[in-house]
């Protein structure tokens, strides 16, 4: 193209040099962004669960019995699902209580370790065996047992952190990235950050994956979103699903509040948990 007039061509000129800075304003910006993603990622802390020590880029919990709750919580939370369904008019406690292994080791029963859409199918399952009525009102009528049943639940009651934990929490994710990986449903890990008033960090649900613990599809995603290989990372968990699907990424696994032997190690609670930061 030739441009004949002197104004044409210093408009042009003036365009061009413009657009040029504009172009090397955002590569660079780019490229600062990728490099402060990557001293990020390079950053290590040593996490000592006593007489074992980790060296990892990033942190994992699981949320209930880890952070907040626990088997005794679930418990609580069963016993008013059997009371609500006793003013219905369902007697189904004693077979319930067989189904979510109420009774059983923590690491391994159901009661601790479904989602809200398998406990919803295990109470329905319950009460077909004790009425035998048919099974889409079995579906209705256990929905309706939760539904009524939260109504009574009280943050205070399923969201207060266990000992340790917010303080953990808070300290880890001043260096390392933090996510969770739980069972449960995102918009309850998203109002447990809420009641702590802690900023929402990384968070993978049940609903995120196709399968669930103990398989490793939950930390794989993780990893995927924190740009750290499951090796860099370590897990908290109550669980032998949680020790699982730690192990089948390739990341290590800390048991918290109960002694899973398949662990890497364990803790009582997370005020037993040093950190130590590794430039």
């Amino acid at each position: 193209m030739v441009i004949r007039s002197p104004f044409l061509f210093i408009m042009f000129l003036r365009f061009s040099i413009l657009s040029s800075m504009a172009f090397m304003y955002h590569m660079v910006s780019q490229f600062k962004s990728k490099i402060n993603t990557m001293v990020t990622n390079s950053r290590k802390v040593k996490i000592t669960c006593g007489n074992d020590e980790f060296v990892v880029k990033g942190v994992v919990f699981d949320k209930d019995g880890v952070l907040t709750g626990g088997f005794d919580l679930w418990k609580q939370i069963f016993s008013l699902y059997m009371k609500v369904a006793s003013q219905k008019g369902l007697c189904v406690e004693k077979v319930a209580i067989d189904l979510f292994g109420v009774d059983e080791d923590p690491s391994i029963a159901p009661l601790s370790l479904c989602t809200m859409e398998e406990a919803k199918c295990l109470l329905a399952a319950a009460i077909w065996l004790m009425h035998k009525i048919d099974w889409a009102t079995c579906r209705k009528l256990s929905q309706e047992i939760v539904e009524e049943a939260q109504r009574v639940i009280s943050p205070e009651m399923v969201y207060s952190p266990l000992p340790g934990a917010k303080e953990l929490f808070t300290l880890l994710s001043q260096h390392v990235p933090v996510a969770i990986a739980t069972s449960d449903s995102r918009s309850n890990v998203e109002e447990m950050f809420k009641f702590w008033q802690v900023e929402l960090p990384i968070i993978v649900s049940a609903e995120d994956v196709k399968r669930g613990k103990p398989f490793p599809d939950m930390l794989l995603k993780v990893s995927s979103l924190m740009g750290i290989p499951c090796e860099d990372l370590v897990v908290f968990g109550d669980s032998l699903g949680d020790v699982q699907m730690a192990h089948s990424a390739g990341a290590k696994a800390v048991a918290v509040g109960i002694r899973i032997p398949e662990a890497d190690s364990w803790v009582q609670s997370l005020l037993e948990v040093s950190v130590e930061v590794l430039e």
